[in-house]
């Protein structure tokens, strides 16, 4: 079984344990700050005719957000329960449509230069570099000349990547974080890149960097940091 498969089925286990509370209900900050500062908040017409898809859409938590912003969003997830869930979210809670599709991410169902803006949040983190370098190549192929690419995932600094009871499967990738306590243990492969890694991958896929912050969130009364890196990229 590949990685990528791993991750579907361990995701798909706790979608079909929790159903709608094993995802967040409301949208990623960094990824709301990322749209504002594009001009893409709060202008649903301005935003009518562009196409927007979320690799990892999970059960619909940023989709619905997207469009109700007017886009004309699209989600794809490795995990069939994920997706009826999210259908089932958006019409039934936030009453829009998104096309949903179930897939994975280095065969993207969709043609080349589709999308005028691809996002991920916390979903390619789950890749071995590897895989990552697949997905990345997929995402520039499907992005239009000039489309945006935003992600939002992991980094070197966070306090599991040294300290995660897991075997390094390659140089920014763990098997699992198996320590009691640590953030987003049992969770299965997770990926810790730093700045420099994402300026060498993305480069090499395509996708020119127009911006890394980086963003820290503190565990156990402070004891604990998880940093992640907030990405934003340009194709060509």
């Amino acid at each position: 079984m590949s990685r990528e498969k791993e991750v579907v089925k361990i995701y798909s286990r706790q979608y079909e344990k929790r159903g709608i509370g094993a995802q967040r209900w409301y949208p990623n900050t960094e990824l709301l700050s990322f749209l504002g500062s594009h001009g893409f908040m709060g202008n649903p017409e301005g935003n009518r005719g562009k196409k927007i898809l979320e690799v990892g859409c999970g059960s619909g938590a940023n989709l619905w957000m997207l469009a109700k912003e007017g886009f004309d969003a699209y989600g794809v997830d490795g995990s069939e329960e994920a997706i009826k869930l999210a259908d089932k979210h958006l019409r039934e809670k936030w009453n829009v449509e998104a096309n949903l599709s179930t897939g994975f991410f280095h065969e993207l169902p969709y043609e080349s230069e589709t999308f005028d803006i691809v996002v991920d949040v916390v979903s390619l983190m789950c890749l071995d570099l590897e895989m990552s370098r697949r997905v990345l190549r997929e995402i520039t192929r499907v992005l239009a000349d000039g489309g945006l690419f935003y992600s939002y995932r992991l980094s070197d600094r966070s306090a599991m990547y040294m300290n995660s009871g897991g075997q390094f499967v390659d140089s920014a990738t763990v098997s699992d974080i198996t320590r009691d306590g640590m953030p987003l243990a049992h969770n299965g492969a997770m990926s810790f890149w730093s700045p420099n890694r994402v300026m060498e991958e993305y480069g090499a896929c395509g996708l020119c960097v127009e911006s890394i912050e980086r963003c820290t969130r503190t565990y156990q009364n402070g004891l604990l940091a998880v940093e992640y890196l907030s990405i934003a990229a340009k194709k060509g």
